[in-house]
């Protein structure tokens, strides 16, 4: 976080090697008694930032989110083919065996701050410090069991290697990860003076989460939607969604009102200005080129670029599709921040006409309003798919680009941003509110707290006809919604599954995985003819763990 300082090496808790006995491991490379050292005030308050601080690692690479679902697709270059595709997706897939090591980096780290909460003597902050812990080793098993389902509980600290773990049920792992995030919530503070530590508004929308998705399992209990929507209430506390969309993602606002959990980056704490930085900015696009550093433009990959169906989701009257791409490339890119009150004065280079104006008729009359600035333009304009990315399409800048995550500050390079990436914020707890009366048959609730979302979304003057009734609440509108309002934020594969939809949409929308079922090859079947719904658990991790630990199904 920027306010408390990130220790850019996690004081020698975060090991290497990717198995259970590697990661559990300590190998303390500072020379240092950490037994003595974070007894001290000085010593406990590092450890909890480097806590703070493993969560950029869980979130270092974007696959486990967002691959392999209805929204992001292969552009130019190849996606880890597995992890988007599921035909090959192995229990050893390096994007899978990297998630689930930092994820339990991340939980040692946690544990080893939580066994040494009552040995410091920093005592005026040690309840709420032990409630960030808590609540950051309950979100990591969250993040497990939505992708892994059942996974071993380790909560001790430990200084030796240890071989043999049980796996708890999924339904274990649930109740652990409420029980830790319920006491959490009567130990952090209302407020913060410093941005990005943990407070009760970011308890209650993770667990308005953790509820609604419980909700959908067969051990999920009554009320778990109501206790979601219970807690998505009280996490919106009465608060509007007052900030212009675009404004909310605007490069330097990202202390705003509406963020209620973030990881956090710095220039300060970066290794170097071209590496350890936020990797978000990077995807959900073409590539433009390689002179970026130069020509003012931002480093893509050309994967995760957005569907057809992404881009279907909006109307002309719903500001989110502006806000969430960049329609107008200016000569430089980074014009459309850096000289923002002189866009009107700028020769703009790529124009994607979207749907409601590609037209031969619209896209003449878009450069006859300004064709000093206009008629040069390469237009782009959409025509049934053809914005969608291909790796047969070899042109740079061919499809629009997410600019959401968008870093004019950081150097060109895939992991240079220093931007805060949104975990989780306000337009989505509105969301899970409305998921979750759904779920209880409220429809007139659900649809209120959507028109909240929809209301903020909507152009000058369309307000009225971007709201929504009671009927028209399905899983279906739900998804589409999410789809709108989180282009490229880290949940969509989470929402697919929690759902039940995962394998229906992907099949419908993403060509990626479409081709494989249109030459007859189901790519979510796996051994003994289970579907693959669950990512792998890691043969290291099995291979290295003495005690019983099955695979999940269909691998």
């Amino acid at each position: 976080m920027k306010s408390i300082k990130m220790a850019a090496l996690l004081l020698g808790l975060l090991f290497t090697g990717s198995g259970c006995n590697d990661f559990l491991k300590e190998d303390n490379k500072s020379n240092m008694v950490s037994d003595e050292y974070y007894a001290t005030s000085e010593g406990y308050e590092k450890l909890i930032n480097a806590a703070y601080s493993s969560m950029r690692t869980v979130y270092a690479a974007p696959w486990v989110f967002c691959a392999g679902t209805d929204m992001y697709v292969e552009g130019r270059s190849q996606q880890p083919v597995g992890i988007s595709e599921y035909q090959n997706l192995i229990a050893d897939d390096n994007e899978v065996l990297s998630f689930y090591t930092n994820v339990y980096k991340s939980i040692q780290v946690t544990n080893t701050a939580l066994y040494f909460n009552d040995k410091t003597a920093n005592a005026s902050t040690l309840s709420n410090r032990k409630g960030e812990m808590q609540f950051l080793r309950a979100f990591d098993y969250f993040l497990m069991v939505q992708t892994f389902g059942g996974v071993a509980l380790v909560t001790d600290r430990f200084t030796a290697p240890v071989e043999t773990f049980r796996r708890n049920s999924a339904q274990e792992v649930y109740d652990f990860i409420i029980k830790e995030m319920t006491e959490a919530l009567e130990l952090v503070p209302a407020t913060t003076p410093n941005f990005g530590r943990i407070t009760k508004r970011a308890v209650q929308h993770m667990l308005a989460k953790v509820y609604l998705t419980r909700g959908y399992e067969t051990f999920g209990t009554a009320d778990d939607f109501q206790k979601a929507a219970t807690f998505a209430d009280a996490a919106i506390a009465g608060q509007g969604l007052t900030i212009p969309f675009e404004d909310v993602f605007f490069p330097g606002n990202e202390r705003n009102a509406e963020i209620l959990f973030s990881i956090q980056w710095d220039p300060s704490s970066l290794p170097t200005a071209n590496s350890g930085g936020n990797t978000q900015a990077a995807y959900f696009g073409p590539y433009f080129g390689g002179q970026g550093g130069v020509e003012g433009y931002p480093y893509r990959t050309y994967t995760l670029c957005p569907t057809m169906y992404t881009f279907d989701l909006f109307t002309e009257t719903d500001a989110r599709f502006d806000a969430t791409f960049m329609i107008n490339f200016y000569q430089r890119y980074y014009d459309y921040y850096t000289r923002r009150s002189e866009r009107s004065q700028l020769n703009v280079k790529y124009y994607y006409a979207p749907k409601w104006a590609s037209s031969p008729a619209a896209i003449a009359a878009w450069k006859a309003a300004d064709p000093t600035r206009r008629n040069n333009a390469v237009v782009y304009p959409y025509n049934g798919t053809a914005w969608e990315a291909s790796r047969t399409v070899v042109l740079d800048n061919y499809t629009p680009s997410v600019k959401k995550f968008d870093d004019p500050a950081s150097q060109f390079g895939s992991n240079t941003s220093t931007r805060d990436l949104f975990v989780a914020r306000l337009g989505e707890t509105y969301l899970i509110a409305a998921e979750a009366y759904f779920k209880m048959g409220n429809t007139s609730l659900a649809a209120e707290r959507i028109n909240v979302v929809r209301k903020r979304a909507a152009k000058s003057g369309a307000e009225t006809s971007m709201q929504i009734r009671p009927t028209d609440v399905t899983i279906e509108f739900i998804l589409d919604e999410r789809g709108r309002e989180l282009v490229g934020e880290y949940h969509r594969w989470f929402d697919l599954k929690r759902t039940g939809t995962l394998v229906a949409r992907a099949k419908r929308y993403n060509k990626d995985i479409s081709k494989w079922v249109n030459n007859g090859i189901d790519p979510f079947v796996g051994v003994g003819g289970q579907l693959k719904i669950l990512r792998p658990i890691p043969n290291r991790a099995l291979d290295l763990n003495q005690g019983e630990f099955a695979q999940n199904p269909g691998y």
